[in-house]
């Protein structure tokens, strides 16, 4: 009897993600979302190389002096590892965006008025951030899926579970935003049954707020969105203020392989994320505090520890 080798398990994988460009309903110019992947298991060594090449010098691309090496490094890192990444860009001129705005305020007051507290999280523009990076995430996953069909288990095969760690810049302010978002994100476990089905992978989602001195290799994602916001808002022309930034980049961002990215630009053209009934039933603060105290007894503020 011959006995098959063994097919190596596909990787845990870890995305940085990143966007540029205005949080407003300012609608003159694009949001750029980046995402760029990973395998987990090669993040020492390619954010080592990273750290190498640019010297330690981690500006992010809005920096007013940048360095252009500083820059030329993390594209020419980008086409030396052939690593994987996809941009969105999106145009907020579009009666959907403003329809999106408008349902966003209404259903945010509503959330102050009835729990009677800051609802950061319910704004406008912290459901559009995350559902934005959580599409930017579901669509580089299926980019690198199917950019890697032989890694993939066979048909015949069980499913396999592989854990996408997703680090997001800290441009999430706010303690209740950033918990939130990373709940809403960690919740996405394996729910996902017709990518499982067609690619026998089931993914779980770690979500990670940091900030670029934490990890580096955030730089990724923020010069790649940086770049592609640059170029459609303000172009390489005179009076653009990255013109020259653009012109050197250039070069480098065509001998990255064209199969190792995908770029999808749209009108913005969905609606508001949650139901308008979402807080109609939401508990004043006081009134709620004290149903969890009936329910689970007092909670100490500063348990003691041994």
């Amino acid at each position: 009897m011959v006995v098959q080798p063994m097919k190596p398990l596909f990787p845990d994988l870890t995305f940085f993600l990143d966007a540029a460009g205005r949080y407003s309903h300012s609608k003159e110019t694009p949001i750029v979302f980046a995402a760029v992947a990973v395998e987990t298991k090669a993040i020492e060594a390619i954010r080592a190389s990273l750290l190498a090449i640019t010297k330690g010098d981690l500006a992010k691309w809005s920096k007013d002096n940048l360095n252009p090496d500083t820059t030329k490094a993390i594209f020419r890192l980008l086409a030396k590892h052939q690593l994987f990444w996809l941009v969105r860009i999106i145009w907020k001129n579009t009666p959907e965006w403003d329809s999106y705005f408008e349902h966003g305020e209404k259903l945010y007051q509503k959330a102050v008025k009835n729990a009677q507290e800051a609802a950061p999280y319910a704004k406008p523009m912290s459901t559009f951030k995350l559902h934005q990076f959580g599409l930017a995430s579901a669509d580089l996953l299926g980019f690198y899926l199917g950019r890697h069909p032989r890694k993939l288990p066979r048909k015949s095969e069980s499913i396999q579970s592989i854990t996408v760690t997703t680090v997001h810049d800290s441009d999430i302010q706010g303690q209740a935003n950033q918990q939130v978002f990373c709940d809403v994100l960690n919740g996405i476990q394996g729910d996902l049954p017709r990518s499982t089905e067609a690619t026998r992978i089931k993914p779980l989602f770690e979500a990670l707020i940091k900030t670029e001195q934490t990890e580096p290799l955030l730089l990724l994602a923020d010069h790649i969105a940086g770049y592609h916001y640059s170029l459609k808002a303000y172009g390489i022309a005179d009076g653009n203020k990255k013109g020259s930034l653009l012109a050197v980049v250039e070069p480098l961002y065509d001998q990255i392989p064209r199969g190792c990215y995908h770029v999808r630009e749209e009108q913005f053209r969905e609606e508001y994320l949650l139901p308008p009934a979402t807080f109609d039933h939401a508990l004043p603060k006081k009134e709620r505090e004290a149903l969890l105290e009936a329910l689970f007894g007092k909670k100490e503020k500063n348990p003691k520890t041994d």
